[in-house]
């Protein structure tokens, strides 16, 4: 019976693993994810997921998987592929043989140079625990530095506003969303932004970013100087 071993549990691997079945394969699917839940949606993260710490949009519930046979582990990461022998060795020491091997680990949030190892106060968003830890620091009154004006960064100032939170944003580039849409809508984003208290910061380059005290800081190369309880990078 032939083996196909699926790395990374998220909106990809899982989907794969269904439209394996409805296309009709037979042999036996093991989709590994590095989280303790079962596959889920990103995108809610920085909109509901983030405003109502809810749990995650599952793709599938457990009874699915199982009547579709995929046996999904979590809380586990592939440590080693030896593609001679077909095997993936995860960190749990298990060793599983496969015959085809599907990569679907997605992207890593792209780190801000300088960050201090472990600082609790300058974070990403990808996972659901990132969710959780930004939702707890959010309460009424609460500073929030966002680096980055793309879609994640405008989603998070906007849920955050919503909770009640200040927020500045700041962005490199001459306008937000450069990547994302036509100056003439970035603009009327950017306004709709304004209108709803958020700061937005263009043209912006960040010479230092820190945690302070039980806060963090952004200093700004033009000598601007940000002090948050959060920044999040969204870049």
């Amino acid at each position: 019976m032939t083996h196909i071993v699926i790395i990374g549990a998220g909106e990809c691997g899982a989907r794969a693993a269904f439209a394996l079945r409805e296309k009709g394969f037979g042999g036996e699917i093991m989709l590994i994810g590095a989280e303790p839940h079962l596959p889920y949606e990103r995108p809610p993260l920085s909109k509901d997921g983030l405003a109502e710490a809810s749990l995650p949009k599952f793709i599938a519930g457990a009874a699915r998987y199982e009547e579709a046979r995929i046996a999904v582990l979590t809380g586990v990461t592939a440590e080693s592929i030896d593609r001679v022998h077909k095997a993936v060795t995860l960190s749990d020491g298990r060793s599983l043989d496969y015959d085809r091997l599907l990569l679907a680990t997605g992207a890593r949030p792209r780190a801000f140079p300088r960050v201090p190892e472990n600082a609790g106060r300058i974070r990403t968003l990808r996972t659901h625990a990132d969710a959780l830890a930004i939702r707890g620091a959010l309460t009424p009154g609460a500073r929030l530095a966002v680096i980055g004006g793309g879609f994640i960064g405008l989603e998070l100032a906007a849920t955050a506003r919503k909770l009640g939170a200040e927020v500045v944003l700041v962005e490199g580039l001459p306008r937000v969303l450069s990547r994302g849409v036509p100056e003439e809508i970035a603009v009327l984003v950017a306004e709709r932004h304004r209108r709803e208290g958020v700061e937005i910061i263009c043209g912006a380059q960040i010479a230092a970013i820190d945690e302070a005290g039980d806060g963090a800081r952004l200093l700004l190369a033009e000598g601007v100087d940000i002090e948050a309880d959060l920044i999040v990078v969204g870049i």
